[in-house]
């Protein structure tokens, strides 16, 4: 089992059920709802168990197909109608049972084999089900798409236990929805496991990054200080200090949100972020992929893509892009691309929206616009009231964009959301956000105005041997600050970079910069004559440092490069 699945390479793990011995068969059952089985149930010697009834052919081990490097046997089972389903309950075994007990795990896993299917068809949608409760009271319900030959399926159970109890499993459940014609099909090696392993610094101390991956998801942190979990891309977890999730499991965002025209004064009617119907004419699947491009005790990057159609059917298909880059000081840069690859946007207008938990007391604080002496800055500010309590300051990197806002009222207490806007929504679209987790307490105006400024207006670098980049990924303004990444852009001329550092009017919070060029060199870096301690590479090996203060008098800057020792 540990040659085939990687998730269970770190040792604990149950397997349910392998299907490999006669007695496993009777785990499982084929059953429909009694209004439907009346008649045969008595011919046929059919069991009644509350709702439903057994059918008359229930499932049974197979060496037609199995998982061959985990055993020779699956269970073969066939299903009639959308009414039937198949339940793994135990409920016919006398001397096996499903485990209750599922605390402690991190991943569901289990290997379906799909049918053909018709020409231009994707595949086989089944409807997969998790009961707890003695009653079956609880209930997960999720979709899935069976492709033809055996397909790994892998559950993340921390998204699982919002609605069902994890300590009182009950039934796992198998259907086709949309069943026109009967269909055969197969399961095998059923799992549950703690997938944990760390990537950086188990053992981080106080500010020091740290990441993990744990079920499906990616956790990046800084120790004590915030936590981010990220799911198909998305963040859809963030705690302090082991507290409750700040947010929602289906994502924080920014996600990009279609706007009507008149979506600012239509406050009758508020704008749904999260309608899947705002992206109907993409496709009716979404392909979720994440994974992390940098890891280092300086920053983090992660990237997401949602692709609105299966890759072997279109190589063209519309698609979202996150990409965050995160620091130890409570940064989060977000940088989202939106292509359209030839379908049509639902509305003409394009804004963004981002959503935390309702239950934990946010409210939104309002920024104060311009004064006349500073140029105009925009934010969004989530705010909790009380000291040492995290709040989210969200700033898209154009201030512009965050002057309209309009918050969410939803009929139930689960989130807060706050959508803001717009540009106008063409074939390809990216922007850049600052979001903002630590330090706690932004609780009002001045406090944030602070960071947004220092985001919406980067300072000014006055090179004196060397050059600024103006045409980094990522540097949308094209004037030397990256707002996707959060640092300065800059190279060095005959291994010597030398420039002054300009605040202007605005506190600068510990200011990044990137020094192109570096790969492969030793540096040397010094502020107003002092050292500079504070650095990292980036995943091409080039320099990243950080001036470790909040700076508000202009401060000299000088970089040395040198080729390794031993180098050529």
């Amino acid at each position: 089992m540990q040659r085939v699945y990687p998730d269970l390479h770190t040792g604990r793990f149950v397997c349910l059920a392998d299907f490999n011995t006669p007695q496993q068969a009777a785990l499982c059952r084929t059953v429909r709802p009694v209004a439907a089985g009346r008649k045969e149930a008595s011919a046929a010697g059919g069991r009644r168990d509350g709702t439903v009834v057994e059918t008359a052919e229930q499932p049974t081990i197979s060496v037609l197909r199995s998982v061959d490097e985990t055993g020779a046997g699956s269970l073969r089972f066939r299903l009639g109608s959308p009414d039937e389903e198949l339940r793994f309950d135990g409920v016919r075994s006398p001397t096996l049972g499903l485990l209750r007990d599922w605390q402690g795990y991190e991943l569901l896993m289990f290997q379906l084999y799909g049918p053909r299917v018709p020409a231009g068809a994707a595949g086989l949608t089944v409807e997969f089900s998790i009961f707890s409760g003695p009653d079956l009271a609880l209930c997960w319900t999720r979709r899935l798409l069976l492709t033809p030959g055996w397909q790994l399926f892998r559950l993340d159970l921390a998204e699982i236990t919002d609605s069902v109890d994890l300590a009182d499993i009950r039934a796992l459940v198998w259907r086709v929805p949309q069943l026109a014609d009967p269909v055969e099909l197969y399961l095998d090696d059923v799992i549950v496991t703690d997938n944990t392993r760390w990537l950086l610094n188990e053992d981080a101390a106080e500010g020091q990054l740290y990441v993990l991956t744990r079920g499906r998801r990616i956790h990046v942190g800084a120790r004590g200080r915030f936590e981010l979990a990220f799911c198909d891309g998305l963040i859809v977890a963030w705690q302090a200090d082991d507290g409750p999730n700040l947010t929602v499991r289906s994502g924080l965002g920014p996600w990009p949100v279609p706007l009507p025209a008149d979506w600012y004064t239509r406050r009758a009617e508020p704008v749904v972020y999260d309608d899947p119907a705002l992206f109907a004419g993409w496709g009716g699947r979404v392909a979720a992929a994440q994974r992390l491009v940098e890891l280092s005790d300086f920053r983090v990057v992660l990237e997401g893509r949602w692709r609105f159609a299966p890759p072997e059917q279109d190589a063209a298909a519309p698609e979202h892009h996150w990409r965050y880059v995160i620091y130890p000081t409570g940064q989060v840069y977000v940088l989202t691309d939106s292509r359209t690859a030839g379908a049509a946007w639902s509305h003409p207008r394009l804004g963004y929206a981002i959503a935390v938990s309702g239950r934990v007391g946010f409210g939104r604080v309002a920024s104060s616009g311009a004064d006349g002496q500073r140029p105009p800055t925009s934010f969004v500010l989530l705010a909790q009231q009380g000291r040492q309590r995290p709040d989210l300051l969200w700033c898209p990197h154009r201030h512009e964009l965050a002057e309209r806002q309009v918050e969410l009222a939803p009929a139930d207490d689960r989130r807060t959301a706050v959508t803001v806007g717009d540009v106008p929504a063409e074939p390809g679209v990216a922007n850049a956000h600052l979001l903002r987790f630590w330090p706690p307490d932004l609780d009002g105006v001045p406090e944030a105005e602070t960071f947004a400024a220092d985001y919406q207006h980067p300072a000014g670098l006055l090179v004196a041997h060397g050059r600024v980049v103006t045409d980094a990924a990522g540097d949308l303004a094209g004037d030397g600050f990256n707002e996707a990444e959060g640092c300065y852009e800059l190279t060095p001329t005959g291994g010597l970079l030398r420039f002054v550092f300009d605040p202007g009017r605005h506190l600068r919070h510990q200011p990044i910069f990137r020094v192109h060029g570096t790969a492969g060199q030793q540096c040397w870096v010094y502020a107003d004559g002092a050292i500079v301690r504070d650095l990292g590479r980036d995943a091409d090996g080039d320099l990243l440092f950080r001036i470790p203060r909040v700076l508000s008098e202009r401060v000299s800057v000088e970089l040395h490069v040198r080729p390794r020792r031993g180098a050529p």
